[in-house]
């Protein structure tokens, strides 16, 4: 398998965006977004995406030029509309928004809609985290791309509704970045390229039966996603509506049904000041005696430490900024046909 640096890796996906009508500076925030989910590990969010992304510009989905405005807003609420040009980009307008708006008025909630796919979304909780703000996020796929069953059902009837959230601490943000469903449509996606069968307990095929094959979720007809839970799916299921509701209905951008039929991601963001509630040291010294107490703890037979949230992340990342990002000989040689098609220089 290829293994290509960082650095290597985000200049030349940023100068296939630029080929495609992107310009440089949208390109390279889009770049970056990807690469970096490759660093943390989530390569179903990283470069993998890119064949996606330009499929979606040669179709017009994606309008590489589109600038995000604000509908209306409020001292402490917007709703922004991303006029479907590039997620990551409309997504981190979107975040930076609610944290100056909570900044000045300590609480602020930022609904997005018309937004294409945005990434990873625990890039966007970081952020505010590093603004001394605790960060919730919340999405859907617009209402469309539904690819998960409820719980108790063999059809789909949901996305993979993710949702996110930051707490600083006085060393690395607290990160909690899960789908309601039980893994996400690109982790399928990375090991259907690979070759390799997905777990027990990820998908059933049309009929309900429980497989191993990643291709049943993309076979006509198409198999589903199982909720986040195995056995007690209900749980994933009920998180997963909720998000459905603050992502979809909050934002105009419309909860899961077979109407919808414009892929995207509409969002919730919620941005907290810490000291809008507690002095700024009270908050630091409690949550800082979380992690010594956490991390003290002994760890279980087959375990050496107990991990924070978002710690396995940084730690993948580390390694990978060192040795290189690995990436698979399937999703390189789609890479590939698309550089060559817009006359871009692969790495060598």
């Amino acid at each position: 398998m290829p293994i290509i640096s960082a650095d290597r890796l985000v200049p030349f996906v940023r100068d296939m965006f630029v080929a495609a009508g992107t310009p440089a500076p949208r390109a390279i925030r889009v770049a970056q977004s990807l690469v970096r989910s490759n660093l943390v590990g989530h390569d179903s969010h990283g470069v993998i995406r890119v064949p996606q992304y330009m499929g979606g510009i040669r179709s017009g989905r994606i309008d590489a030029a589109a600038e995000p405005t604000v509908e209306h807003e409020s001292p402490g609420t917007a709703t922004m509309d991303g006029h479907w040009g590039w997620g990551q980009v409309a997504a981190w307008e979107a975040t930076q928004l609610a944290v100056r708006k909570a900044q000045q008025s300590g609480l602020a909630g930022v609904a997005l809609h018309s937004s294409n796919h945005v990434g990873r979304v625990g890039e966007y909780v970081e952020e505010i985290a590093r603004n001394d703000m605790i960060g919730l996020i919340a999405l859907n796929n617009h209402g469309a791309a539904m690819q998960v069953a409820p719980f108790g059902g063999r059809e789909r009837r949901l996305s993979s509704n993710p949702i996110a959230f930051a707490a600083p601490t006085s060393g690395q943000p607290i990160l909690v970045d899960i789908t309601s469903s039980v893994v996400a449509e690109g982790k399928v996606r990375v090991l259907r390229n690979q070759g390799r069968p997905v777990p027990d307990g990820w998908l059933i095929d049309a009929s309900g039966r429980p497989t191993n094959d990643p291709n049943a979720l993309y076979a006509d007809p198409p198999g589903a996603l199982l909720p986040l839970g195995g056995p007690l799916g209900h749980k994933g299921y009920g998180l997963s509506v909720l998000i459905d509701v603050m992502s979809g209905a909050l934002s105009g951008g419309g909860c899961s049904r077979a109407e919808h039929e414009r892929i995207g991601n509409a969002m919730f963001i919620e941005a907290i000041r810490v000291d809008a509630f507690v002095p700024r040291a009270q908050y630091y010294a409690e949550v800082d005696g979380l992690v010594t107490s956490l991390k003290s703890c002994p760890p279980a037979v087959g375990f050496t430490e107990v991990l924070l949230p978002g710690e396995p992340e940084r730690r993948t990342e580390a390694r990978r900024r060192e040795e290189g990002i690995e990436i698979d000989e399937e999703t390189w040689h789609q890479l590939s046909d698309v550089a060559r098609g817009l006359s871009v220089d692969a790495p060598a």
